[in-house]
């Protein structure tokens, strides 16, 4: 299945990386695709895909955030890393007034048990 949607850049945490190797510390666009999303462009191996996730987090204001569609098995998460993704065509504020917190953190069961 290809997947369509518009380009996204990277904003990275100016402290550093926290993403634990995440798909944001590797790259600098991506394709943001989902629902709502205007689709402008075609999925390609060269451009990693992300994917927009819709939710309500306990608030009156619907929360939104993006994953990586290919996701590590076994691990926790996905949780954010500190990177956010944004784009200056037009489309994406008709989306999102904001940049979008990118969840692209995972950990094993060892490392999140050591937060304990």
């Amino acid at each position: 299945m290809t997947h369509k949607g518009m380009m996204v850049t990277v904003l990275r945490n100016s402290m550093g990386n926290f993403t634990n190797g995440g798909v944001t510390s590797q790259a600098t666009s991506f394709l943001l695709v989902g629902e709502g999303v205007p689709e402008v462009f075609e999925e390609s191996p060269r451009v990693p895909t992300l994917v927009l996730v819709r939710r309500w987090a306990g608030t009156p204001n619907e929360y939104l955030h993006a994953e990586p569609l290919v996701q590590p098995e076994g691990g926790i998460g996905p949780m954010a890393g500190g990177n956010f993704v944004y784009s200056t065509d037009s489309r994406f504020r008709d989306l999102c007034p904001y940049p979008i917190s990118v969840h692209d953190r995972f950990e094993t069961v060892a490392q999140y048990a050591s937060y304990d």
